[in-house]
């Protein structure tokens, strides 16, 4: 080989050489890559072994079939009792998706809310928004426009639920009472039960009008006064103005412990509805307290035992036969205890006697209920009010009564509403929602993926309806409904893209194990050519200078 072509197979061994190592090294770097990839992969595979997702159980039966959805919340169905499950973010403000915030601006309503109570004609249009970005049908959007709207919806009101009811007047109220009672609607009475409620004095006693014949009266007698009900302090010669104070306490304090609360009991089971803080239960409690400050308060310094009293009546040293007859034919026309004395001493002496008529006392508290429930402020024609209860004759009262004009409204139970109207709270608690807390619009709300990871990092909240009627905001994982569970199916798919993705690293890893072994061989063939051509040069070179040198 001559010195110029050995000189050039040299260079081209060099760069072949060269390149070779380059191209090792490069693969080399590729394969620290697929060994950090297949950490990676490692690592996710690990991670996802600790998947979960948010499935529904409504009816707690552990059913792993219904995941949470928005469509699920925002859809009427038994699933969420026809009422909204909200999806409200950390302002409060209700999440929309995009057919929803269509609607809601479609309407009119701002983002931040209204901030008042919205208009029968802003809820049809959001009702007809609805229609159009086919979140409803036409048919149920023009039935719900012809329901009334309801602005309580999500504000307290049971929307799914309405009282059924009755309007009657006194003597129907009398007769309902009757028959729905039974035997729960007796006043029974004997002398014991105020007999425990003495305060002083020695050998008092104290009795009711009610014979050994008749032990008990309904309600309705009482109020329409067809027996007469009445309890007094009996006279006899010794008796002391001490002993007569103590009776008088002790029937004033059965009335106020025993008989009022029963007429209460037996009223409200027809006329107060089966919510708390109602204005019927606000006239009960009126009523009840009225009774005590008309009637049991302290008022002047001639009252016994602190009750408001009127003498009927007095006389010579009658026999006490002839007391008690004057005091019953007299109490029945007057309203709080009445007395009959002896002349020329204070009540209380011997042969006196306290009454009270106890149909005047509970047609009183019935009277109570109604000025209440009618407006206290409320006149008849004689501008005098309509209904009122004074101290003394009946005559400076007006009473109700069966000639009373007033209409009681009876709660005879509940009874579900019908579909059209479940439908029509359904989408009007949407709509007080959004206008009294906002919204916000999120057009991934929709993937129950995304929605899963808001929620778990509270981002989102879900707010539901409690039994008040009214939305609270809370924690997903505080929702009775709502259970976080291992996703399965997740994991099983992840172990699947895991082998897939390890078996395409190796396989890419083994290409280029082969590779690189081939360069080193390559490598390692172009030394030994490179040393071998190196050595014919010098060799050749070592010649000629041998030659001329001769």
């Amino acid at each position: 080989m001559g010195l110029a072509a050995g000189q050039a197979r040299l260079l081209t061994i060099t760069a072949r050489k060269s390149d070779c190592e380059y191209q090792s090294m490069r693969l080399s770097h590729q394969k620290i890559a697929l060994s950090r990839q297949l950490a990676d992969l490692s690592n996710e595979y690990q991670n996802s072994l600790d998947q979960t997702k948010l499935i529904y159980d409504y009816y707690g039966t552990g059913d792993e079939s219904t995941p949470l959805s928005y469509g699920l919340c925002m859809t009427p169905s038994a699933l969420n009792e026809y009422m909204p499950i909200l999806l409200t973010d950390q302002l409060g403000r209700v999440t929309l998706n995009s057919k929803y915030a269509a609607a809601a601006r479609a309407a009119g309503i701002p983002q931040e809310g209204l901030g008042t109570l919205p208009s029968q004609k802003m809820r049809n249009a959001f009702i007809q928004a609805l229609a159009g970005e086919g979140l409803i049908t036409d048919q149920l959007a023009s039935t719900i426009q012809l329901t009334e709207y309801n602005q309580g919806a999500g504000f307290g009101d049971n929307v799914n639920v309405v009282e059924k009811t009755i309007q009657t007047d006194f003597n129907g109220l009398l007769e309902y009472l009757d028959k729905s009672l039974g035997s729960s609607g007796l006043f029974t009475y004997d002398d014991t039960q105020a007999q425990g409620y003495v305060l002083s004095g020695e050998g008092s006693n104290i009795r009711s009008n009610f014979t050994d014949d008749t032990k008990s009266i309904s309600i309705k007698q009482l109020l329409n006064g067809s027996y007469e009900f009445n309890i007094e302090g009996t006279t006899r010669d010794d008796k002391t103005q001490d002993e007569t104070k103590a009776e008088e306490t002790a029937i004033s304090n059965y009335i106020k412990d025993v008989f009022l609360p029963a007429i209460k009991t037996m009223l409200m089971s027809a006329l107060c509805p089966d919510e708390s803080g109602s204005l019927a239960e606000q006239a009960f409690e009126y009523a009840n307290q009225e009774i005590v400050n008309t009637f049991f308060t302290i008022n002047g310094s001639n009252d016994y035992a602190g009750q408001k009293s009127t003498e009927i009546g007095h006389g010579k040293k009658e026999h006490e036969s002839t007391v008690n007859a004057a005091v019953d034919a007299k109490d029945q026309d007057y309203l709080g205890f009445v007395y009959y004395s002896n002349s020329g001493r204070e009540k209380g002496g011997f042969n006196s006697a306290c009454s009270i008529n106890l149909n005047n006392i509970a047609q009183a508290y019935l009277t109570f209920f109604v000025d209440k429930m009618n407006g206290q402020d409320k006149t008849g024609a004689d501008g005098l009010d309509e209904y009122n209860v004074n101290f003394g004759h009946k005559s400076g009262s007006n009473l109700v009564n069966s000639e009373s004009d007033y209409v009681f409204t009876i709660y005879t139970g509940t009874e579900v509403v019908d579909s059209d109207l479940q439908l029509a709270a359904f989408y009007d608690t949407i709509f007080n929602q959004i206008c009294a807390s906002g919204w916000t619009e999120n057009n991934n709300i929709e993937d129950n993926e995304y929605l899963q990871n808001m929620l778990q990092s509270g981002m989102l909240f879900i707010s539901k309806v409690k039994d008040d009627g009214y939305y609270y905001q809370g924690n997903y994982a505080t929702d009775s409904y709502i259970k976080e569970i291992t996703d399965d199916s997740a994991i099983a798919e992840a172990e699947a893209k895991y082998n897939t993705e390890k078996a395409k690293l190796n396989s890419k890893e083994e290409t280029l194990d082969l590779k690189m072994k081939n360069l080193d061989t390559e490598i390692s063939s172009l030394t030994t050519e490179y040393d071998t051509v190196k050595n014919t040069i010098s060799k050749n070179i070592e010649k000629s200078f041998k030659r001329y040198n001769a």
